[in-house]
C-alpha cells in the first residue's frame, strides 16, 4: 500500500552566477496519513526548499514524487495548483494574516477558491473552526487586535478550512514564548489527530521536535533519521 507522500531520491539545485548550487542532494522520505514528522536542520541546510517541494510550491530537479500514489512529477502547474489548494495546509512563522480583515474572514480566505458547499457554506465553517481552537470570543474581530499565540491559532483554523491531507508548518512556534509555543503545537496536534491530517514541522525547537513520532535532522542535502527525545532525557 502506497503511503500519502513518498519522496525518491529527490534533489533541488539552483544556478548562481552561471554556478550549480546544490541544496538537497538524496532526500528519500515516506509520510504516512495521520503522522507526525519533524525536520529540523541548521539555517541553510534546505528546509524550507524542501518543505516548498513537499507542498507542490517548487519543482525538484531530479527524483520522484508520489503523493496518494499518483507521481506528481508528471502534473501540469495546473493541476498542480489544484491538489495542492485541497490536499494542504499551510503554517508559517509570520502568520501571513491579511490585515485589515476580520479573523473570520482570514480563516475562510482559502474557501474562496473552492467550489460547491465549501464556497457556500465558508464562513460558517470558519466560525467553527475559530471555536474548535479557541477562540470563540474573538469571531469577527480585526487581526490586529489579537496576540502573537492568538493570531498563530487563526492560521491554524485557516490551514484546516479545507479539510487538507496533509499540514506544512515552517516555524510554527518561533515567534512565540515557550508557554505560547506548548500551547499552539498541543492544538495543532489535537487538530490533525481529529481530522486524520498529517502534520510535517519544520523547527529549529528540539522541544517541539521531539514531540513528533518521526524525527530528521537535515544535512548535506540529506534526511537522517534522530532521535531527539533520548538526547533531551
Amino acid at each position: 500500500m502506497s503511503a500519502l507522500i513518498e519522496l525518491e531520491s529527490i534533489a533541488r539545485s539552483f544556478i548562481v552566477d552561471d554556478a550549480e548550487l546544490k541544496i538537497l542532494t538524496d532526500i528519500n522520505l515516506r509520510v504516512e496519513a495521520g503522522q507526525h514528522i519533524a525536520i529540523v536542520g541548521r539555517s541553510g541546510t534546505g528546509k524550507s526548499t524542501l518543505l516548498n517541494i513537499i507542498g507542490m510550491l517548487d519543482t525538484p530537479t531530479s527524483g520522484e514524487y508520489r503523493f496518494n500514489g499518483a507521481s506528481v512529477n508528471r502534473l501540469g502547474e495546473a493541476a498542480r495548483a489544484k491538489v495542492r489548494g485541497g490536499g494542504f495546509g499551510f503554517i508559517f512563522q509570520s502568520f501571513n494574516l491579511i490585515n485589515g480583515l476580520t479573523t473570520t474572514e482570514n480563516v475562510y480566505t482559502p474557501l474562496l477558491y473552492a467550489s460547491g458547499s465549501q464556497f457556500w457554506t465558508r464562513n460558517t465553517r470558519a466560525k467553527q473552526l475559530l471555536e474548535a481552537v479557541g477562540l470563540e470570543s474573538k469571531i469577527d474581530q480585526s487581526i490586529e487586535r489579537l496576540s502573537g499565540g492568538e493570531q498563530q491559532r487563526v492560521a491554524i483554523a485557516r490551514a484546516l478550512s479545507r479539510r487538507p491531507q496533509v499540514i506544512l508548518a515552517d516555524e510554527p512556534t518561533g515567534a512565540l514564548d515557550v508557554h505560547t509555543a506548548a500551547s499552539v503545537m498541543d492544538l495543532l496536534e489535537k487538530q490533525c489527530h481529529e481530522s486524520g491530517a498529517a502534520l510535517i514541522v519544520i523547527t529549529h525547537d528540539l522541544a517541539v521536535a521531539a514531540r513528533a513520532q518521526m524525527a530528521y535532522q537535515l544535512a548535506d542535502g540529506c534526511l537522517h533519521p534522530i532521535d531527539i527525545r533520548q538526547g533531551l532525557a
